[in-house]
């Protein structure tokens, strides 16, 4: 049986950050948005494996789906982060309303299915090849 991680890392956090600012918190942005938007923030770089990880734990707790090869907020992550959003987000905030939230083995499998769709690889290559990570 796979093992996942069922723990949240600050990069799940930092992801996210970057997931809010590149939508705006609302509509879809493709994943190149979203790691610009990380480096732009911070200089943060994620590996594959920060990203597919933090997508996988994302959509397992419903707070992020995809829809045609755009990464969206989901009406549960707006909800359970009113507070987080109308501040200026930070990544100790979004840290802490992730930890608040339970992840299963079986939503993790279950997430990862639903991504398996989402050349999330693919993407991630465009990316390192267009601007060199």
């Amino acid at each position: 049986m796979p093992k996942y991680k069922l723990t949240w890392e600050e990069a799940d956090a930092q992801f996210l950050e970057a997931l809010l600012l590149a939508t705006g918190g609302e509509g879809g942005a493709t994943l190149q948005d979203v790691l610009l938007m990380a480096d732009a923030i911070d200089g943060t770089v994620f590996t594959l494996e920060e990203v597919e990880q933090a997508l996988e734990k994302l959509v397992a707790i419903d707070y992020v789906s995809v829809l045609k090869n755009k990464l969206s907020l989901s009406p549960t992550f707006h909800e359970a982060n009113a507070q987080v959003e109308e501040s200026t987000a930070d990544q100790e905030q979004l840290l802490q309303s992730l930890q608040a939230q339970e992840l299963t083995e079986q939503s993790i499998e279950e997430a990862r299915s639903a991504l398996k769709k989402y050349k999330l690889k693919n993407y991630y290559q465009q990316y390192q090849e267009q601007f060199g990570g």
